[in-house]
């Protein structure tokens, strides 16, 4: 005859597992969650686009072929830029690191200039992040007060990352222009 098993142990066991099995799940849903927020990091820094004087910054490349938007902007006008990055709003202000990329004129509306901005901001000085990359991406329509582009990528520090920057014009003499950012994101 064989003897009967309790079924009592067998249900302790089976909760135990069970218990175990669901802590294993919340510390990995955790560890999930930690992962997808990543670290967040705020930069703030002015840009300085020098298309004019001894040693402009910003060159015209390609001359658009279109109607002015505004004076001096055509559309299909291409540019490219190695703008510095300094911490103030002043040109002789501690340098941070470079601006290079282009942008180009892309809108056909008259009084509305926006253009197509591609952009590596390259740190040099910028505490921890230096040797860092940040990329830049988007519509920048130069009469808004505020302009929101796409952060699509870095390197260094910022391999990967993900964000936004908010970008206000500080001041514009001419074609010369300081430019407020603040760079929002996430790696």
């Amino acid at each position: 005859m064989m003897a009967k098993r309790s079924t009592r142990s067998g249900g302790r066991l089976t909760c135990a597992a069970a218990a175990l099995m669901m802590a294993i799940v919340v510390l990995q849903l955790q560890q999930l969650m930690a992962a997808a927020a990543g670290d967040k990091h705020h930069l703030h820094f002015f840009m300085h686009d020098g298309y004019t004087g001894p040693r402009p910054t910003a060159v015209l490349i390609v001359n658009g072929t279109g109607a002015p938007v505004m004076s001096g902007v055509r559309f299909g006008d291409t540019v490219v830029m190695d703008d510095v990055l300094t911490e103030g709003p002043s040109r002789g202000s501690r340098p941070v690191g470079r601006a290079q990329g282009t942008y180009v004129t892309a809108s056909l509306e008259k009084g509305q200039p926006a253009m197509l901005l591609s952009m590596n901001v390259v740190l040099t000085d910028y505490g921890g992040y230096s040797g860092s990359t940040v990329v830049v991406m988007g519509r920048n329509d130069i009469t808004a007060p505020v302009r929101e582009l796409a952060v699509v990528g870095g390197t260094g520090r910022f391999r990967m990352a993900t964000g936004y920057v908010l970008w206000k014009t500080a001041s514009w003499k001419g074609k010369n222009a300081v430019l407020e950012i603040d760079v929002y994101l996430r790696v």
